[in-house]
């Protein structure tokens, strides 16, 4: 066995006959060979012919033969009727095409959103993610009532908006993994998974005894995706963070706000969601990696330095002139005019960039100021900033009894950037151009109902749907240990009586 094994097992000794309380696996199946990944292709199915033609652009038929089994192709008439082999009757529908990550498991250890966003990913396009979740250790988004984010009571794990918004097409499985026995059943669901995800610190899975070289030991060609604050290395490594001191940590926040005594910092998690798209792609990687070489991968992620790597030019700005970057509010460095102005009703805003002189030019006609086209206080963008006061104050009075989105248009059909201030409700409800890609889908819940979920901004092949809500609190625990695992039901009640499915 490769390290890391408690003593007293041999390799590939289940936890079963160790302890006598568990059943023994089922023979995993190895799909490696030497060094190369076994693939077994699909026989050819009766639409072979048709979807391949499609993507030709040719005709499904070969010459001389028909599209029907292979014979020629008889005159369409009153005897054309179902074609043979389904009893007289229609042939089935036709199956949906596959999603890209179908067949791949996800053993899901995250928590918040960093982690759940990252498996969210996955799930979306297909991967069967197995949420272990546990009462002993709850995520916050399910029972914290700050984050309950629901229009009705806080109490209900079952009910937070927040939970179900992350966690949806996945199945969710309780778990006391505080207990040796827990442990026993995690170890044999890492055995029965391609990938396992967790944002833990980074000494965690190693004290519950799955550091990388006991995961590889129980099944050699794992994912391990860790997404620690920091990574597992550094003097920083044991140190906990959360998203917005990673933002604090990496200079965002320093960037934030109207100037270096007025810091607004980031209010939203912005640095979950880089991390976990960053551990999205990075398992994406790993996938492709593991099908050339039979491989697995530690994918060692610090949040950190996710978000670091998306300072881009502010960086840049700072290394190569020495003077570090401040608050600017809405202005821009090299853009004016570039703000937002206020437009018709309560708190509506239009955001306005000026990029160059021609901007300007277009601006100025539009705002119905021709005169400062030519004007040369106005004709750099360094006489514009000197100038920002009264230049702001006439757009403010053409923007003001307009709203936001003809202020848009009239300067977007100028060639002008330019678009309304949208807030939550506005995305959701009024949003053009969501509203026509269809961008937030509908799922219902089983508690909660019907309700919106953003879609992926990433479309391959079909559209993402919702086919799963958010799992209900361990709703797929029987089903998870019965046909991953392969316990029987006598070994999960035992197991429920115990105490180990909560």
């Amino acid at each position: 066995m490769v390290g890391g094994g408690p003593p007293g097992r041999t390799a590939g000794e289940p936890a079963a006959q160790r302890s006598g309380f568990l059943p023994r696996r089922r023979p995993r199946r190895c799909c490696v060979a030497g060094s190369r990944i076994r693939i077994r292709l699909p026989r050819r199915g009766p639409d072979t012919g048709t979807t391949c033609a499609r993507a030709r652009g040719t005709s499904a038929a070969r010459p001389g033969r028909g599209t029907a089994g292979g014979r020629r192709a008889g005159p369409a008439g009153p005897r054309a009727g179902p074609r043979r082999g389904y009893g007289g009757r229609a042939p089935p529908p036709a199956r949906p095409p596959p999603r890209p990550l179908e067949g791949i498991r996800v053993l899901d250890l995250t928590w918040v959103l960093a982690g759940p966003y990252c498996t969210r990913i996955l799930a979306d396009h297909g991967a069967d993610v197995v949420k272990v979740e546990s009462r002993g250790r709850p995520d916050p988004t399910r029972f914290a009532p700050f984050m309950h984010l629901s229009r009705g009571p806080h109490d209900d794990p079952d009910t937070s908006g927040y939970f179900n918004d992350v966690n949806r097409n996945k199945r969710s499985i309780t778990l006391d993994t505080r207990s040796p026995e827990g442990l026993e059943v995690l170890a044999d669901l890492l055995a029965h998974s391609d990938v396992v995800v967790e944002n833990f610190s980074s000494t965690v899975m190693t004290k519950m005894g799955f550091g990388y070289e006991r995961l590889c030991a129980l099944r050699p060609d794992i994912i391990y995706v860790s997404m620690s604050g920091t990574g597992h290395t550094g003097p920083h490594s044991g140190w906990v963070s959360y998203a917005d001191i990673v933002s604090a940590a990496t200079g965002l926040t320093a960037l934030t706000g109207w100037s270096a005594d007025e810091v607004v910092g980031v209010i939203y998690g912005h640095g979950d969601i880089v991390a976990g798209l960053q551990a999205a792609t990075a398992v994406l990687a790993a996938l492709d990696h593991r099908d050339r070489t039979g491989r697995g991968q530690h994918i060692d992620l610090s949040q950190l330095e996710a978000m670091a790597s998306h300072m881009g030019a502010a960086v840049l700005r700072a290394t190569g002139s020495g003077r570090p970057g401040e608050p600017i509010g809405n202005a821009h460095p090299t853009m004016a005019p570039h703000g937002v102005f206020p437009c018709l009703g309560p708190d509506r805003w239009c955001a306005i960039a000026a990029r160059d002189d021609t901007d300007w030019r277009q601006l100025c006609a539009v705002i119905e100021r021709p005169e400062w086209a030519a004007d040369s206080r106005f004709d750099s963008v360094a006489g514009r900033r000197r100038h920002a006061e009264p230049i702001a104050a006439a757009i403010t009075e053409w923007t003001r009894p307009l709203p936001a989105e003809l202020v848009s248009e009239r300067l977007q059909r100028a060639g002008v950037p330019a678009g309304p201030v949208r807030n939550g409700r506005d995305l959701v409800e009024t949003d053009p151009q969501l509203r026509a890609r269809e961008f937030y889908v509908r799922g219902v819940h089983p508690k909660v109902g019907a309700f919106l979920h953003e879609g992926s901004p990433i479309r391959v092949g079909e559209p993402v749907t919702v086919r799963r809500a958010a799992p209900l609190l361990g709703a797929d625990t029987d089903a998870v240990l019965r046909d991953i695992a392969g316990y029987g039901p006598e070994t999960i009640e035992r197991l429920r009586a115990a105490g180990i499915l909560t």
